[in-house]
């Protein structure tokens, strides 16, 4: 969009909003990270508002739905069980555009970049709005929102399973050959997307991490949920605790996750102790960050995204964690030739 079409949708939007033409305002682009949304903050009489733009791109990639409609029914459905969410001021659908109200620049990321020597009690606020969000979730009456509609299958799984294969091994140059490898890969991933399918489900954020959790005013919030959906109890657990951009020392995670599971009543309705809810969590760390690894991949390699490089090596740290703990040797040993960061080690903290 250029600059003028810009100022145009503001314009719009700002008419809607305040119920009368606002022409002082400026608009100023924002980062948008990897979603396939542009952000611009505009400011205008005094106050600020963040104008969101929707690609107009064809749904349905990993599951996801119409991202523009999605996020104001979740937007609402969250609010309504009082997860605070930003308020939505205007919408246009036909340019895909709205403007949102400004929650600042505080992400719980931007926290812990800020003040490194509190990072465990900053995500361990952030474990306590997971247990209240998925609480407040549990106790719902409304079962048709979105999310509702669409679930975490044994295909989807496998879909991202096959996405970690293609990007992380088959389009990165090697001189291992990997002609057979994925049959091998198959059979141990297909196994896996089953015993996932068979966990407790429940409404999940799908990316409930700490570049999507925001503070203000002493309070977090939630945002680009909008690709919510039915999934593993404890995907979004794994989505803040296994977070590629905050890493976690084995003590930390084991203390936070016994954290959770100490505050989290629905953990306690759907598995029997923590050792099978342990279980749930690495087994869901795998598939997760396999995904999340080939998808930096892609992003460096389809979009030109480069600043997703240095999350890689600690996503395939997650995922040799989890293949370790789960004694799934099988599938270290089929990995290894291919995945040189498994050699590398993890950095530390």
């Amino acid at each position: 969009m250029t600059d003028f079409t810009i100022d145009l949708t503001v314009f719009q939007l700002l008419n809607i909003y305040k119920k009368r033409k606002v022409f002082d305002f400026f608009a100023e682009s924002l980062f948008g990270d990897a979603s396939g949304r542009a952000y611009y903050r505009v400011t205008f009489e005094g106050e600020t508002a963040i104008l969101m733009k929707v690609a107009d791109v064809k749904p349905g990639e990993f599951g996801r739905g119409d991202s523009f409609n999605d996020f104001i029914a979740i937007d609402s459905f969250l609010r309504e069980n009082g997860i605070k969410v930003p308020k939505i001021y205007a919408v246009i659908p036909e340019l895909k555009a709205m403007l949102l109200e400004d929650l600042g620049d505080t992400t719980l990321f931007k926290m812990i970049e800020d003040d490194r020597k509190n990072k465990v009690h900053y995500v361990k606020e952030a474990v306590g709005l997971l247990a209240d969000t998925q609480t407040k979730i549990y106790s719902r009456t409304d079962f048709n929102t979105p999310a509702d509609k669409r679930k975490f299958s044994k295909a989807l799984f496998m879909e991202e399973f096959y996405h970690f294969y293609e990007y992380m091994i088959a389009k990165r140059v090697y001189d291992v050959p990997y002609t057979n490898l994925w049959p091998k890969l198959e059979k141990h991933f297909t196994r896996i997307s089953a015993e996932l399918a068979r966990l407790p489900y429940c409404f999940s954020h799908r990316d409930f991490q700490s570049k999507n959790i925001m503070k203000r005013d002493g309070e977090f919030y939630l945002i680009d949920f909008q690709d919510a959906l039915m999934a593993p109890i404890v995907y979004d657990a794994v989505s803040l605790l296994r977070d590629s951009y905050i890493e976690l020392k084995p003590d930390e995670l084991d203390s936070l996750l016994r954290h959770l599971w100490s505050i989290d009543r629905p953990m306690h309705e759907f598995f029997n102790d923590y050792e099978e809810f342990e279980h749930a969590f690495y087994l869901q760390t795998l598939q997760r960050k396999m995904k999340d690894a080939g998808r930096f991949v892609y992003l460096n390699q389809v979009k030109n995204k480069e600043w997703f490089v240095p999350f890689i090596l600690p996503t395939l740290g997650y995922v040799r964690d989890a293949l370790l703990k789960l004694e799934e040797n099988k599938i270290l040993d089929l990995l290894a030739p291919y995945i040189p960061e498994f050699r590398a080690g993890r950095r530390e903290n």
